[in-house]
C-alpha cells in the first residue's frame, strides 16, 4: 500500500503572510477564521489517520489470516484422506462428525475471511474515499481560504486606496486651508502693520505738532521777552538819552552862565568906591566871611589873567559837581521815569547883572573857581565879580554839610 500521507498537502508547515494596512478587516477576526479552518483540517487529517491505522490493523489480520489457511492447506495437504474402514463404527462416526465440523469450521472461517477481506477492502476504499475527500476538502478550504484572503487583500488593498484618496483629499483640503489661514493670518498682520505704522505716524504728528507748538510758543515768549527786553533797552536809552540832552543842556546853561560872567582879567582895583558899590550890591566888605566863609581876594597878579583859563577852569569843575542820575539796571515799566532826582529847571538864558546871577545861582551845579594864593597886598572886592561859594542843589550836597543826600 501506498504512504496515504503522501497523499495530503501538508497544511500543517502551510504559513500564511497577510500585508499588515492601516485599515481594513480587523486581524483577530482574520487570524481567528483561519484557525477554524486549520483545526478543521486537522480534524480530517486525524480521522484520516485513524482510517488509515485501522486500514493497517485489518490488512494484518487478514495477512495472519492467510498464513494461517495456507498453513492449513500445507498440512492438509501432506496428511491425506483419512479412511474409516479400519476403525469402529463409532470412531468413523466421530472422525465424520468432526470432518463435517471442521468443514464447517473452515466455510465459517472462509466466510468470516471473505467477510473481513470485503470489510477491509470496503474500508480501504472508504478510506481512500475519506483521504480524497479529505484531500478535496482541503484543496477546497485551501481555496476558499487562499479566495477569501485574496478577497480581504483586494478589500483591505481597495480600503487602503480609498484611505489613501481620501488622505491625499485631505492633506490637499488641508494645505488649501492652511494657504487660506496663512493668507488671512498675513493680511491680519499686514492690517495690523498698517494699523501701527498709521498710529505711530499720527503720534509722530502729534509729537511733531505738540513740539512745534512749544517752539512756537517758547519763540513767541523769547519774541516777547526780546521785544520787552528792547523796549526796556529803548525806554533806558530814552531815558539815557534824555539825562544826557538834559545834563548837555545844563551843561551848555552853565557855560552861557560862565560866558556871561566878567572875565577875571576885566576886574580893576575900584579904590575907595569899591566898598560903596560892593555896598550897594549887597556883596560883603572886603575880608568879610560870606555865611560864615571867609572870602578870599584875588590877587594883584591874577588880575590880568585871560577869560578863556576862568572858562576852562569852570568847564572842568562844572561836571564833575553835577550829580548824575544812574541808569536804571533792570527793565522800567512803560512811562516810568528814571530813578534819581530831578533835574533841576533850566535857568533862563540872558545876561546875568549883579542879584539876576546870584538868584540863579541856587539853580545850577556849584561852581567851583581856583582859588590862588592870597596876594601880599591884597585888595578890594570888585563889585562886579561877586565872592562864589559852594551852593546846595537838588542833586549834589553843600560842601561840608550832609552827604547822605543822594
Amino acid at each position: 500500500m501506498s504512504d496515504p500521507h503522501a497523499e495530503l498537502l501538508p497544511l500543517r508547515e502551510a504559513t500564511y503572510s497577510f500585508e499588515v494596512v492601516r485599515k481594513g478587516y480587523h486581524r483577530d477576526q482574520v487570524a481567528e477564521a483561519i484557525e477554524r479552518l486549520d483545526a478543521d483540517l486537522r480534524v480530517t487529517m486525524a480521522d484520516r489517520d485513524a482510517a488509515a491505522s485501522r486500514a493497517s490493523d485489518l490488512a494484518a489480520q487478514l495477512s495472519a489470516l492467510h498464513q494461517e489457511m495456507e498453513a492449513l492447506r500445507r498440512k492438509a495437504a501432506s496428511a491425506g484422506a483419512p479412511t474409516f474402514e479400519n476403525m469402529g463404527e463409532r470412531i468413523s462416526h466421530m472422525l465424520r462428525l468432526a470432518e463435517e465440523e471442521a468443514a464447517e469450521v473452515r466455510r465459517r472461517a472462509a466466510e468470516e475471511a471473505d467477510a473481513i477481506r470485503e470489510r477491509i477492502t470496503a474500508e480501504e476504499n472508504a478510506s481512500v474515499q475519506r483521504q480524497a475527500q479529505a484531500g478535496a476538502d482541503a484543496d477546497r478550504v485551501l481555496a476558499e481560504a487562499r479566495h477569501e484572503a485574496e478577497q480581504i487583500a483586494a478589500k483591505a488593498q481597495a480600503r487602503a486606496d480609498e484611505l489613501v484618496t481620501k488622505a491625499q483629499e485631505r492633506v490637499a483640503q488641508l494645505d488649501v486651508d492652511s494657504q487660506a489661514r496663512r493668507t488671512k493670518i498675513e493680511e491680519d498682520f499686514e492690517i495690523a502693520q498698517r494699523a501701527r505704522r498709521t498710529e505711530a505716524a499720527r503720534l509722530e504728528d502729534e509729537r511733531e505738532k505738540a513740539s512745534t507748538a512749544a517752539a512756537e510758543r517758547r519763540v513767541a515768549d523769547a519774541t516777547a521777552r526780546a521785544a520787552a527786553l528792547v523796549t526796556a533797552a529803548q525806554e533806558e536809552a530814552a531815558a539815557v538819552r534824555r539825562v544826557r540832552d538834559e545834563l548837555a543842556a545844563r551843561l551848555h546853561e552853565v557855560r552861557s552862565l560862565l560866558g556871561r560872567l566878567p572875565s577875571l582879567a576885566d576886574a580893576q582895583p575900584a579904590g575907595p568906591t569899591a566898598p560903596a558899590a560892593g555896598s550897594a550890591e549887597g556883596t560883603p566888605e572886603d575880608g568879610e566871611p560870606v555865611d560864615g566863609e571867609p572870602v578870599e581876594k584875588p590877587a594883584e597878579g591874577t588880575a590880568g589873567a585871560p577869560a578863556d583859563e576862568a572858562q576852562d577852569a569852570a568847564d572842568e569843575q562844572a561836571p564833575s559837581t553835577q550829580a548824575v542820575p544812574a541808569a536804571p539796571t533792570g527793565p522800567a515799566p512803560s512811562g516810568a521815569a528814571p530813578s534819581g532826582p530831578a533835574p533841576s529847571a533850566a535857568a533862563p538864558s540872558g545876561p546875568a547883572q549883579g542879584s539876576t546871577a546870584a538868584s540863579a545861582a541856587p539853580s545850577r551845579p556849584p561852581l567851583q573857581r581856583p582859588t590862588p594864593r592870597p596876594a601880599a597886598a591884597p585888595g578890594p572886592a570888585t563889585a562886579v565879580q561877586p565872592a562864589v561859594r559852594s551852593v546846595p542843589t537838588g542833586s549834589q550836597p553843600a560842601q561840608g554839610g550832609d552827604t547822605r543826600r543822594s
